[in-house]
């Protein structure tokens, strides 16, 4: 047997299977068959307790089906037969303000954390795993490398030198982004954390309807009053999320992998996915400062290589911080984190739309720009902005890239030459980052459409259109050849699938516990 692999072992589906077999069960059970599984399935996702306890007391429905359950008691009876997933657990933990009481002893609260173990939380996809790295080239000589998946960039390769020999690595890949509940009225929120490996293709991770990413806890989305508002509250935040990932052991864990091999796996955060202002929470990080390198807070608009925040001095601060001590570095610097490239929210939603489609409007007058998209005629393929664009009050990230392939086109003939190479440098930038398989020759050309942006972007001062480049979303796109040559390309890390996976996690748990309620 190959180094590594200790024995074979059964996944908990094949367990399940065999048992099945073992005592002659039907594989529909514990429903009747197929066309009762749906049914189920249905009033699961779509109706209330009640109300499928009033659709299962129908005339039509107790006459004219022969369903082994007559009731919502008997329903749920078959539901709670099948194989369950982990379970959850709920931990309180008290969190010690910066407000006194009036006998000066710190305020504290008591905060409820939900979560389950995210190793019995792995997911298994046996045709799209990979347990080992690799090294990729476009040409024989190897003096070209290709790099699309996890396994084929640098992180994986470096880290498994380090681990001993045979040992698995599972790439944890961390995602969370606060949101809303409440529909209307009310001010209800969750703080959803999910969890995927990039063991799993990215192909299989993107598909929200595959579950390759899941919900492993709700970070407390209360309101701290034991804080004031000016309080540091990243670090209580960082605390908290310590907690979720306390069943990780770095030293090793024997697994049963998708191939019913058995692996010592070493789960290791590889990842994290989230926005800009998630970020600086997570790494303790002021949203004035980058979470990734040591640039200056007035230096983000230049073409800088600041150093990268270090690993070994980031454990020394926590551990000052640990002991009560408060080092200026913790508040001024932040940790450190692998957080991914941000596709929607600092591409397309931020340069793009925010700054580039903003300095341009200034410069051709909003009326001049929607004239010219409204003159854009009809071709198989493009969308036609037949309105203009200063009507549309809510965007996505599909308007957006629609929007960018015919960007150039509009603004020929209407601003100065060099504002056409700005904006081409950065729709050019856009479009490398998002290719899905990146060589040498790409990456690049993504670092060259970068530097020509740098040489050119003073002709907005020029126009009196821009102050300053100091934005934090402008900076954050110098770090991309880098965490593409670290961790794979960006389009493995979208925030776009964490926001999809909102509306099955919580937004509809929420309306489905509502429901339970009426």
């Amino acid at each position: 047997m190959p180094a590594g692999l200790l024995h074979e072992g059964e996944t908990k589906f094949e367990r399940y299977r065999r048992h099945q077999e073992e005592e002659v069960e039907d594989r529909w059970s514990p429903f009747e068959d197929a066309e009762e599984w749906d049914l189920a399935e249905w009033l699961v996702k779509n109706l209330g307790q009640t109300r499928t306890d009033e659709f299962l007391k129908l005339p039509i429905t107790r006459n004219r089906t022969k369903l082994s359950f007559h009731n919502n008691r008997s329903f749920l009876q078959r539901v709670d037969a099948l194989p369950r997933g982990p379970g959850w657990s709920c931990r309180k933990v008290t969190v010690r303000g910066n407000k006194e009481d009036e006998f000066g002893a710190p305020l504290e609260e008591e905060v409820k954390l939900w979560s389950r173990d995210p190793v019995e939380c792995n997911p298994f996809f046996k045709a799209d795993m990979a347990y080992s790295p690799a090294k990729a080239y476009a040409d024989c000589a190897g003096q070209h490398r290709v790099i699309d998946e996890m396994w084929t960039a640098d992180w994986w390769g470096e880290t498994q030198k380090a681990l001993p020999k045979g040992a698995t690595i599972a790439l944890i890949i961390l995602s969370s982004d606060k949101t809303c509940l409440s529909q209307f009225r009310g001010d209800k929120s969750a703080w959803p954390v999910y969890m995927s490996i990039g063991n799993i293709a990215k192909a299989k991770r993107r598909q929200a309807s595959a579950r390759a990413t899941i919900l492993i806890g709700y970070l407390p989305a209360s309101k701290l009053d034991c804080f004031t508002p000016d309080a540091l509250l990243p670090g209580q935040i960082q605390t908290l999320s310590s907690f979720l990932l306390l069943p990780l052991d770095n030293t090793g864990v024997e697994m049963v992998c998708a191939d019913s091999l058995v692996r010592r796996v070493h789960p290791i955060l590889a990842a994290y996915v989230a926005d800009f202002p998630e970020q600086c929470l997570i790494s303790c990080c002021k949203e004035n400062r980058c979470p990734k390198c040591l640039v200056g807070a007035n230096e983000r608009g230049d073409s800088l290589d600041s150093p990268m925040r270090d690993p070994e001095s980031t454990k020394e601060i926590l551990e000052m911080r640990k002991n009560s001590q408060h080092p200026p570095e913790f508040e001024e610097n932040g940790l450190r984190a692998s957080f991914t490239p941000d596709l929607l929210h600092q591409l397309h939603k931020g340069v793009f739309k925010d700054h580039l489609v903003k300095w341009c409007i200034d410069i051709v007058g909003e009326e001049e720009m929607d004239a010219r998209f409204k003159a854009v005629p009809n071709y198989p393929g493009l969308r036609h902005f037949k309105k203009g664009i200063s009507t549309v009050k809510q965007w996505t990230g599909r308007e957006h890239k629609e929007m960018q392939r015919v960007f150039i086109g509009l603004l020929t003939g209407a601003v100065p030459s060099r504002v056409l190479v700005v904006t081409r440098s950065i729709l050019d930038f856009s479009y490398y980052a998002q290719l899905q398989i990146h060589t040498t020759k790409t990456l690049e050309a993504l670092q060259t459409t970068l530097d020509v942006f740098h040489a050119n972007k003073d002709i907005l001062k020029e126009l009196a259109i821009r102050e300053h480049f100091n934005i934090p979303k402008l900076h954050q796109l110098t770090h991309y050849v880098q965490s593409i040559m670290l961790l794979g390309t960006a389009d493995g890390f979208n925030t776009e699938l964490p926001e999809r996976l909102h509306i099955d996690f919580a937004k509809e748990a929420y309306l489905r516990y509502q429901q339970t309620r009426l």
